[in-house]
C-alpha cells in the first residue's frame, strides 16, 4: 500500500511540476510575443521617419526626420530643386541635354512639361545651346510652396547663369505649377509630378 502510494504521490509531483513549466512556457511564450510586436511596431515606425536625400534624382542618403511637414518640404523642395536642374542647366552636348531631359526631368512632370520641351526643340533651341559652345547653370534664389490645398501650387524663383568665353550674363527664371503625389518609380524616386508646369519669366536681367 505504502509503495502504491509513493508511487501515486511521484506521478502526482510530477503532473505538478509539469503544469509549471507549461504555465511559465505559456506567460515567456506571451511575453516574447508582445516584445516581438513592439519591437516590429518601433521598427516600422523609424522607417516611416527615414527619408532619403536625393541628387539629381539618385539617393544619397537617408536621413532622419519626426517632423512629418518638414519632411514633405524636403521631399517637395527636392524634386523641384532637381527638375530645375535638369531641364534647365544645360552644357553644349546635345546627348547630355537629351539624356538630362528625356531620360529624367521629363518623368518628374506631366504633359505640361513635354509641351514646353516640345516647343523648345521645335525652335532649335538645344542645338543652338549645343553649336554655341556656352553653358548654363541655375541658380536657385526660393521655392515656395502652398500646403493649404491640394495639387499643392508651387512658385520656383531663380536665375539662369550664362557662362560665355568667361563671362557670365544672367537671365531670370520664375515657373509655377502644382505638385501632385504619385506612384514612386526607379526614373522618379520621390512619387511626385509636376503639373500645370508654367514659366512666368525667363529674360535677360
Amino acid at each position: 500500500m505504502d509503495g502504491k502510494y509513493k508511487v501515486f504521490n511521484d506521478l502526482s509531483k510530477i503532473h505538478t511540476h509539469g503544469n509549471r513549466v507549461l504555465y511559465v512556457s505559456l506567460i515567456l511564450t506571451f511575453f516574447c510575443s508582445l516584445f516581438n510586436i513592439y519591437f516590429a511596431y518601433r521598427v516600422n515606425e523609424n522607417a516611416k521617419q527615414n527619408f532619403y536625400l536625393l541628387d539629381n534624382g539618385q539617393k544619397l542618403a537617408a536621413v532622419r526626420i519626426k517632423d512629418h511637414k518638414r519632411a514633405i518640404d524636403i521631399i517637395c523642395e527636392g524634386h523641384l530643386g532637381n527638375f530645375h536642374e535638369l531641364f534647365f542647366a544645360l552644357e553644349p552636348d546635345l546627348e547630355l541635354i537629351k539624356r538630362n531631359i528625356e531620360g529624367k526631368a521629363l518623368y518628374m512632370g506631366d504633359h505640361s512639361v513635354q509641351r514646353l520641351y516640345n516647343r523648345l526643340v521645335d525652335q532649335n533651341y538645344y542645338e543652338d545651346v549645343a553649336k554655341s559652345g556656352y553653358s548654363i547653370e541655375v541658380e536657385q534664389d526660393s521655392i515656395r510652396i502652398d500646403y493649404s490645398s491640394y495639387p499643392f501650387r508651387f512658385r520656383f524663383m531663380g536665375k539662369q547663369k550664362i557662362i560665355k568665353d568667361g563671362n557670365a550674363e544672367y537671365r531670370s527664371l520664375i515657373t509655377t505649377g502644382n505638385l501632385v503625389e504619385t506612384k514612386s518609380t526607379p526614373n522618379n524616386l520621390n512619387g511626385l509630378k509636376i503639373i500645370r508646369f508654367n514659366v512666368l519669366d525667363n529674360n535677360d536681367l
